[in-house]
């Protein structure tokens, strides 16, 4: 998956794990990481995109998930 290696490299400190399929995607991300910021750098760089990914994003530490939809 193009999305999922792009992501892994654009964010290689902040991403620990990617998994998922064309529907979704579950990010977890390293606990010093701001999930607020995480999500909004994603928003702004991943706009417009030919087909909408939903995204299920926490952080190690956390057992809260958020749901973002980029389009």
């Amino acid at each position: 998956m193009e999305f999922t290696r792009e992501l892994r490299e654009v964010y290689p400190t902040e991403i620990i794990e990617v998994r998922g399929n064309a529907d979704a995607l579950a990010i977890t991300l390293v606990k010093e990481t701001n999930s607020k910021s995480f999500i909004a750098k994603l928003k702004s760089r991943f706009k417009n995109l030919s087909h909408p990914r939903v995204l299920f994003i926490r952080c190690e530490d956390a057992d809260a998930v958020e749901k973002i939809v980029l389009v």
